[in-house]
């Protein structure tokens, strides 16, 4: 199977772009609590809206749209498809966890404000590392072979170079 590359220059637009929407929505949340701070006057439910808004557009702009400018989806394996629904499952686990979470920020009974949720979110996250070189037809460890070849010698000829000095 031939490993995809893809242009640095791509990914960098593409990521560019996501940060670009998640600040967007940051500000609008930042100035929806700067407003109700100053006006006395905070509404719950939307300030949760807008959390579960930031989420929701993290997750799909980073498992729809950067794909998709980076051209995955074009010419998918059936590897590759694997690795998508692997990333997508552990994304509704991980982000349903943090829906749940900011759901019950509002509510009496979760005074305490459990933190499992966020647990299960990072514990998610970790695990979609380990398959978006599988979703994305690249090779993680492409780079340290790399290294490996070009800058250190190789074994052989670290044995020949200890047998010559003893």
């Amino acid at each position: 199977m031939e490993k995809r590359v893809i242009d640095p220059e791509k990914r960098k637009e593409a990521g560019r772009l996501t940060t670009r929407v998640i600040i967007a929505i940051t500000a609008v949340i930042i100035l929806y609590v700067a407003y109700a701070l100053v006006t006395k006057n905070m509404n719950v439910v939307v300030f949760e809206v807008l959390l579960m808004i930031f989420v929701i557009a993290y997750v799909v702009m980073n498992d729809f749209i950067e794909p998709r400018l980076l051209g995955i989806f074009e010419n998918m394996t059936v590897g590759q498809r694997s690795g998508f629904l692997k990333i997508l499952a552990l994304d509704v686990v991980g982000a349903g966890a943090v829906l749940y979470w900011i759901l019950g920020m509002g509510a009496e009974e979760n005074a305490g404000g459990s933190i499992l949720p966020l647990v299960i979110y990072i514990v998610t996250v970790q695990m979609k590392r380990k398959f978006r070189p599988e979703f994305e037809g690249t090779e993680e460890d492409e780079d340290a072979s790399k290294v490996f070849e070009e800058g250190n010698p190789s074994i052989e000829e670290k044995k020949g170079d200890n047998e010559k000095e003893s």
